[in-house]
């Protein structure tokens, strides 16, 4: 049944499903590198923010019928848009790391991470 909503609220829940995942939990972390410009007595003068991407994990329950099937170094098409935080739009999201686990009284369960470069394109 879906949440019945009242009152002032905030988002509820994930918007959909990735290919081959019910999704239980999805995160985005948004980090850039930085190196400061120091004056002769060590104060911070300036900065320079450069370097942007974004970590995606996505946690769920791998699919009966077409499970997630993506490899290593692949790019990800995600279904859920990534929030817009950074300073451009476009790039490429690529896996980084898969862990599947299976357990004797449970769900197969999927852990994907991967990570999204605004200024990588794919293709030639």
């Amino acid at each position: 049944m879906a949440a019945n909503l009242i009152g002032t609220t905030g988002n509820w829940g994930i918007p959909q499903d990735e290919d081959g995942v019910l999704i239980t939990d999805l995160g985005f972390s948004y980090s850039n590198q930085e190196k400061m410009v120091l004056d002769k007595g060590g104060e911070i003068t300036g900065l320079s923010l450069y370097q942007e991407q974004i970590e995606a994990k996505i946690s769920g329950l791998v699919k009966k019928d077409s499970p997630f099937a993506g490899k290593l170094g692949a790019s990800l098409a995600l279904a859920n848009a990534i929030p817009t935080h950074l300073n451009t739009s476009g790039g490429t999201t690529v896996i980084t790391q898969i862990e599947r686990s299976l357990n004797n009284e449970d769900f197969e369960k999927i852990d994907i991470t991967a990570k999204h470069y605004p200024f990588v394109t794919t293709g030639g």
